[in-house]
């Protein structure tokens, strides 16, 4: 099972291949408990032309309350192993009135949380070593509406193959495919609630796989 949505890899990102400004400046809501990586993106935000910060939000109830009160572009949600917090917020902010777009920011971006952010439908999964350069290509890009996530390893893909049912593989699928939720809760004739509750059951089953899948891209 490998994403067909992949864009370039990581290295292939540099300073060189921002788009040009030319609109008002990305407004990014940083949601980080690490003061290191909050402050970085934080000064990323303010010093690069084409972004500006929205917030800074340690808590997802806070971030949630900054996104249904200001106007945010893209989220930049830093994942914690043995949490789901990142994924629960970028699954809520993507039902906001203007969803924004969500980068998932992580020490570990390996296959099993690449396939996490398809199933919470983020934008991109970068790691907090990236530097500055890439990162803020990666704020740019999906503001425009790119994709950035890595393929889903095999071995990722045989597991899932053995513990999702028909339905579940099927919603999978069709989010790794770029769908809407709504497409993808029509095409399935479900409701979006019952969508909502299929989503959360695929990432519990997705963190509960054991570390030897967890294969690093």
């Amino acid at each position: 099972m490998i994403a067909s949505i992949v864009e370039p890899s990581r290295g292939s990102i540099s300073e060189d291949s921002r788009p040009p400004v030319t609109m008002p400046g990305a407004r990014v809501l940083v949601v980080e408990t690490d003061p290191w990586l909050r402050s970085r993106v934080c000064d990323l935000a303010e010093t690069d032309p084409g972004l500006s910060l929205a917030g800074v939000a340690e808590s997802a109830e806070e971030a949630m309350w900054i996104a249904e009160h200001e106007s945010v572009d893209v989220a930049v949600v830093g994942h914690r192993r043995r949490s789901r917090s990142a994924f629960w917020l970028c699954h809520e902010l993507k039902r906001t009135a203007a969803a924004p777009a969500v980068v998932i920011c992580s020490a570990y971006p390996d296959g099993v949380l690449a396939a996490c952010c398809v199933v919470a439908e983020a934008d991109a999964l970068v790691s907090i070593y990236d530097c500055d350069a890439e990162l803020a290509a990666v704020l740019h890009r999906v503001r425009l509406g790119a994709r950035i996530l890595p393929s889903v390893p095999p071995r990722v893909g045989a597991m899932l193959h053995e513990r999702l049912d028909p339905p579940e593989h099927a919603i999978f699928s069709m989010l790794l495919a770029g769908l809407p939720a709504a497409d993808v809760a029509r095409g399935l004739r479900i409701s979006q609630a019952e969508l909502e509750s299929r989503q959360s059951e695929l990432l519990g089953k997705l963190e509960a796989l054991p570390p030897t899948s967890r294969t690093r891209y």
